[in-house]
């Protein structure tokens, strides 16, 4: 199933369970790439004026689009065209084809900014003109948000990949830390980088790599290459955060995973005491899905009980983040974040809903994130990079990384 008809199915349900008029796209100079990507529109277009299409709730389509660019939404199913040249032609257009007795959802939500992308001022104008709108939280979440058996296989690759680069890159460490020579986390970045070339991935970002007390920053960027990146110290902590996808295949799928290590043969008893609490929160999600009804389960619910068990071992300052994030064909995706707190997420875990699952603790010193994918299927919470194990590292992280 494309993501068009992905999109058609979601309006269809909601319109059957909760009665909306359908879902409202807008678009004016592909500012809304989110918009792009759901409707599998051209970027390369000249899109000077607005256009409008609208999913109906009956199975019908209609395009809004400006006389100068009547063709821009040609690749879209619908018979129903209306062509405008003024601000008065648009807004009698808008008027002559919604439902005033009912909502339209629109790329827009109070909680969740990274659907929230339609801009403000259409919203202004449809609420002028007496169109009620809601949220297409849900919306997207079963259209974009929800992974098929072949787009699980593509994440389940690239999670296994980053599983082996993540053993490929503690052996570059501990063999600059038995050499004696200088390593830099620039080094590590840029191993991490040929290991994703040499596996065919692609990444939206460089890796995150983190010495000593850079791993306390959770957004910490290594330096560019040229200026100075900071040196591996004994008993360091050693933050890696890496997230990449599959090159060159139709809508692969993010895998996105963090390990921590330390510098040297072992660790503090301080420093074991506190990722072994993170590590507890962590796994409190896998069993809490385990033990319920995934499909009655919300993402704030799940970042609850992990905070609570952060609270429980007297750390809750030093979190700063939630729980997780939805994961699709981008990193930071469209599915259901695990959030009671930032942008608290009410959506449930849908079947084969896919997402992060990264608490962490951070401290001027040092920092500590542990990090795994989790996906639903047939109810159950599936822990991904197993079905293609390419590396002896244990999954979920149980222990720090050590020089051996």
């Amino acid at each position: 199933m494309s993501i068009f008809e992905s999109v058609s199915k979601a309006v269809a349900d909601e319109y059957r369970s909760n009665g909306i008029g359908g879902w409202i796209f807008t678009n004016f100079s592909h500012r809304d790439t989110l918009t792009d990507t759901l409707l599998s529109l051209d970027i390369s277009t000249v899109s000077t004026r607005r256009w409008v299409y609208i999913v109906n709730g009956d199975g019908t389509y209609t395009k809004i689009v400006h006389a100068i660019e009547k063709r821009n939404l040609d690749s879209l199913p619908g018979s129903e065209v209306i062509v405008y040249n003024s601000q008065k032609t648009l807004i009698d257009a808008l008027c002559s084809v919604l439902d005033k007795t009912k909502p339209y959802a629109m790329l827009c939500d109070e909680d969740i900014p990274v659907i929230s992308t339609v801009d403000g001022g259409f919203i202004s104008l449809l609420s002028r003109l007496g169109i009620k709108t809601c949220s297409a939280a849900t919306l997207i979440q079963r259209s974009k948000g929800i992974l098929s058996d072949e787009r699980i296989l593509s994440h389940e690759r690239a999670a296994s990949l980053l599983y082996l680069t993540v053993y490929e890159t503690w052996n570059f460490i501990s063999d600059f830390y038995k050499s004696g020579k200088e390593l830099t986390e620039r080094a590590v970045c840029d191993f991490i980088l040929s290991e994703f070339n040499r596996f065919n991935l692609e990444t939206d970002h460089p890796p995150i790599v983190a010495f000593g007390c850079n791993s306390g920053n959770p957004h910490y960027e290594v330096p560019e290459a040229g200026e100075t990146s900071a040196v591996a110290k004994k008993g360091d902590v050693i933050q890696l955060d890496i997230w990449a996808k599959e090159k060159d295949v139709h809508d692969s799928i993010y895998a996105d995973i963090s390990w921590v290590g330390v510098y040297d043969d072992k660790p503090s008893a301080e420093v074991a005491a506190l990722f072994d609490t993170v590590c507890k929160a962590r796994d409190v999600v896998k069993a809490t899905i385990e033990k319920g009804d995934s499909a009655q389960i919300t993402g704030a619910e799940l970042d609850a009980k992990v905070r609570a068990v952060i609270t429980e071992a007297g750390y809750i300052d030093a979190v700063k983040h939630r729980t997780g994030h939805g994961i699709d064909t981008s990193c930071h995706g469209s599915g259901v974040n695990l959030d009671s707190t930032e942008f608290p997420d009410k959506r449930k875990l849908l079947e084969y809903s896919c997402f992060s699952v990264e608490p962490g603790i951070y401290f001027d010193k040092y920092g500590f994130r542990t990090e795994i994918d989790i996906y639903i299927k047939d109810g159950k919470p599936i822990i991904s990079g197993s079905m293609f194990k390419k590396c002896p590292l244990e999954i979920p992280q149980k222990k720090l990384l050590t020089i051996n």
